[in-house]
């Protein structure tokens, strides 16, 4: 946070025309996408094919919105799903009650639609922050017993499935810990800090923390963008971290053709050399702003409608020939819906959302087709709107 195809096309999503009934019952039964002819075995893993939900669309849509746009992302191929679990929503008052409304509806789309969800933890309470902004390091134990709570809702043996029996379980086995720790603005501390030193004294106990809570959830490791191996490394000298992550995580947003797969090899390559080769590694942001000549911003990272697709394409594939090597089996492109306005990862989108006052707007753009495309190949079949292979 980040060759033409067909013709942009838009639909519109009446707010309010669909209860939670007919929209569960419609995503059993809609297939958003044609089935072809004849289908190869599947050549990836479950969850292989990941999607971001992130930005505007989180937030200014509509239950209903929400729950076709998540059909139709399960549809598309997306077996996977990250998704932002706010922790300053949910326990404002340090002595008050956790609201879980906004996971619990998150996890209800999730598990409705077959998408295995990877909630990223981020953005302390005022009470947990060891400084003024919400993206100041938090409080590690405070921290830590958040993520406990998610580990016994939402896990196998957790409350909200014991009360949701109607929901189809699909409980949280993993959890990200913060985002690009390693960037100001997502890991705010003054300039003669060291980054690494307390993130992964973050990392280390919310590990310790979670494997006590439930050994078979897996902490992930934050995201790492730019220059991710250097970064590692320095990570794994100053923040001690080895023996603290489950996965390692890797935001290798590049131009450069090949250049996914190059900061791929390269960030395996520290794991190695730390004596984490066994560990798996998961891209858990993967795009290009579609921003190029629509901005005054000069970033040299940024295409077209048309070099997206291609991108998108490209770093897939070449992700795809070699994960078994990288030990790669999630790749989370970034991201389902983005308004095309302002900074440049706001043009990331599979699809440029709007909003008038009656109707969400969703155009689709060509990289939409390439992903659709490109999972349906490697899963061996279409999907219906709960990830089910359309028969």
């Amino acid at each position: 946070m980040s060759a033409p195809g067909s013709p942009s096309r838009f639909f519109r999503v009446r707010i309010g025309t669909l209860t939670r009934t007919a929209a569960v019952v419609l995503a059993a039964v809609v297939v958003l996408v044609a089935p072809s002819d004849a289908l190869a075995a599947r050549s990836v893993p479950k969850g292989f094919f990941g999607m971001n939900w992130d930005q505007e669309v989180t937030y200014r849509t509509s239950p209903a919105t929400r729950s076709t746009q998540w059909g139709k992302m399960a549809a598309s191929g997306a077996e996977s799903a990250r998704a932002i679990f706010w922790w300053k929503d949910a326990q404002p008052k340090k002595d008050g009650p956790t609201d879980y409304r906004a996971t619990d509806a998150l996890v209800t789309l999730a598990a409705e639609h077959g998408l295995e969800l990877i909630p990223v933890v981020i953005a302390a309470p005022r009470w947990a922050r060891t400084g003024d902004k919400p993206f100041s390091p938090p409080n590690r134990g405070a921290y830590a017993k958040y993520l406990v709570k998610l580990v016994e809702r939402y896990g196998v043996d957790g409350k909200f499935w014991k009360k949701h029996t109607s929901i189809p379980k699909r409980p949280i086995l993993a959890l990200q810990i913060w985002n690009e720790p390693t960037l100001q603005y997502q890991w705010t501390i003054p300039s003669s800090k060291d980054w690494a030193v307390g993130y992964g004294k973050l990392l280390c106990k919310s590990h310790s923390a979670v494997k006590d809570a439930d050994h078979r959830v897996r902490v992930v490791m934050a995201g790492l963008p730019n220059a991710s191996s250097g970064d590692l490394d320095h990570l794994y000298a100053k923040g001690h971290v080895h023996g603290c992550f489950d996965v390692g995580a890797i935001h290798p947003y590049t131009v450069h053709k090949g250049g996914v797969l190059t900061l791929v090899k390269r960030y395996r390559a520290v794991m190695k050399k730390h004596g984490d080769a066994d560990k798996k590694l998961w891209v858990t942001e993967l795009g290009l702003p579609a921003s190029k000549g629509k901005t005054s911003d000069t970033s040299s990272l940024q295409t077209d409608d048309a070099g997206m697709a291609q991108f998108l394409k490209d770093s897939y594939n070449d992700l795809m020939n070699n994960r078994v090597k990288l030990r790669v089996d999630h790749v989370f492109f970034y991201t389902w819906a983005s308004v095309y306005k302002g900074w440049i990862f706001k043009w990331t989108g599979l699809f440029r959302y709007d909003r008038d006052h009656k109707n969400d707007l969703f155009e689709e753009k060509p990289a939409y087709q390439t992903y659709v495309d490109l999972a349906q190949s490697a899963e061996g079949c279409t999907k219906t709107t709960t990830g089910t292979c359309a028969r």
